[in-house]
């Protein structure tokens, strides 16, 4: 898998016209991460914002740029020609973030989820396809070695209809950055638009829709069970039905000191277990069993995504797979009603 994806970025840097101009908005782990692949991937001109200029100072002179600003105004009387940008805030101001960028003509990557509400959603997606540019959600999972192994899997159609599907997990929130402290942290806060449902439930939909089928019913609620100083949710579970006449029962939370994400698919010649924090897929049948394990890296999927994000603003694609009508569309379920805010706090 190592030769093979040394292989990917080298025909990327030599087939392609790389993005002359790259702008990170918001330079916490992930812009940090998305920064850092880019220098990888062979974008020489990485612009950087972020409203903390300490931090955003560290991270220039870390990767050697002196292309960094706290203010929108400043990035724009110094640079005209930006190609794209990548928009790595607290979720609470993707939309108004994406939304500046679009009306500028700018190409977008907008981290999950889209938004925290609907409210201007509708407008940024017309002025995205009014001004025919690039937009694209970062999903990471679609980029996963272990689901596009399970997904070969399913389409070989290996143990027939499938009935039902339980997919699970969870981390100790404390744990995710343990050099910070969690109480900070945008995932920790409701104003930031923090909580397992907008956070990593926004992965699970995706990934649910992208494997098994649109979801068409949708019920659940979302809770604070324990006694991490948060105010948002620290768990979400929600029972699902997708237009496959598949039935999907999932949960996650901000919980478990031993982190768990797995999922069992139950079919009518068997089921299948992957368990992707030990990079594993097992394939029970009656008279047969087989464990397939494959090789796991944890920045593949973000160097993967970022590939074909410059590949989509290469080809000026509108129309693609994780294009902004799908982070409306996820966006929306996990605003749907019957999802019951039982929260005790």
């Amino acid at each position: 898998m190592v030769q093979l994806f040394l292989k990917d970025l080298n025909d990327l840097i030599r087939g392609s016209n790389l993005l002359k101009k790259l702008l990170i908005i918001g330079c916490g782990s992930i812009g940090q991460r998305h920064a850092r692949n880019a220098k990888k991937l062979g974008v020489e001109n990485i612009l950087l914002f972020d409203i903390d200029l300490k931090r955003v100072e560290q991270f220039a002179n870390e990767i050697n740029t002196d292309r960094f600003y706290n203010s929108f105004e400043d990035i724009f009387s110094e640079n005209s020609d930006i190609d794209a940008a990548m928009i790595c805030t607290p979720s609470s101001l993707h939309l108004e973030n994406s939304t500046y960028l679009a009306n500028k003509g700018i190409n977008l990557f907008i981290e999950k989820p889209l938004a925290t509400d609907l409210k201007g959603v509708e407008e940024l997606v017309e002025t995205v396809k009014t001004k025919k540019l690039t937009a694209m959600i970062g999903q990471s999972y679609r980029f996963h070695e272990g689901f596009l192994k399970l997904k070969e899997i399913l389409n070989d159609n290996v143990i027939g209809k499938i009935f039902h599907v339980n997919y699970y997990g969870g981390q100790y929130l404390p744990d995710w950055h343990p050099t910070r402290d969690y109480r900070t942290e945008y995932s920790a806060k409701k104003n930031l638009g923090g909580g397992v449902l907008l956070t990593t439930m926004s992965h699970t939909i995706d990934i649910v829709q992208w494997l098994f089928g649109d979801i068409t019913t949708i019920n659940g609620w979302k809770d604070t069970l324990s006694d991490l100083e948060i105010d948002v949710e620290d768990s979400v579970f929600l029972l699902l039905k997708t237009n496959r006449n598949i039935i999907i029962n999932t949960s996650f939370d901000f919980l478990q000191q031993c982190p768990q994400h797995s999922m069992i698919i139950t079919g009518e010649k068997g089921h299948i277990k992957a368990d992707f924090n030990k990079h594993y897929i097992e394939i029970c049948k009656k008279n047969d069993n087989l464990i397939i394990e494959y090789e796991f890296d944890d920045n593949y999927r973000y160097l993967k995504e970022l590939m074909y994000f410059f590949k989509m603003v290469e080809t000026n694609s509108q129309n693609h797979d994780l294009g902004i009508t799908i982070g409306k569309n996820v966006l929306e379920i996990l605003l749907d009603p019957t999802i019951i805010n039982i929260c005790n706090k």
